[in-house]
């Protein structure tokens, strides 16, 4: 009697410890940024669409930047990479993707980012500390989806 009180507590025991890694596991909500260039500066989601944000300074990142530097845009300091991901889990492709971003002294940027990478990528100026603004348009297949956060440059 004694031996099967001892086995029933140790499977109960084994038991309950396999049980919370499976309620601990992530459900598919986060994106993997693993392949992902830059640093991660923002993540949301909109109507199940993920985005996330991430940012590379072109004159600390020359190499990974040279086939991205458009010479017309020499005031740029950073390029800014968008991820975008379907309820589905699968990266939106095709899709029309702008920018609308706010400095510290009010300066408007209006930018439109070209696909690029599985990503959407456009250069941007953060010369200027202070608090920007970034507001993101995105128009996949019928869907319209609207992005706004804040962004600190210091």
């Amino acid at each position: 009697m004694k031996k099967s009180i001892i086995c029933f507590i140790v499977h109960i025991f084994f038991g309950s410890a396999l049980i919370v890694p499976v309620f601990s596991q992530d459900s598919g909500s986060a994106i993997d940024h693993s392949g992902h260039v830059g640093v991660m500066i923002h993540e949301s989601t909109i109507d199940g669409h993920r985005f996330a944000y991430h940012l590379i300074d072109i004159q600390k990142s020359p190499e990974q930047m040279k086939d991205m530097q458009n010479p017309n845009e020499s005031d740029k300091t950073h390029h800014l990479m968008v991820y975008v991901v379907d309820p589905d889990g699968q990266a939106v492709q095709q899709a029309k993707l702008g920018h609308l971003v706010e400095g510290p002294n009010g300066a408007e940027q209006k930018i439109m980012a070209m696909g690029m990478q599985g990503a959407y990528g456009a250069n941007v100026d953060f010369k200027e500390k202070g608090k920007y603004t970034i507001k993101a348009k995105c128009l996949a297949g019928d869907k319209k989806l609207f992005d706004r956060f804040h962004f600190e440059v210091k």
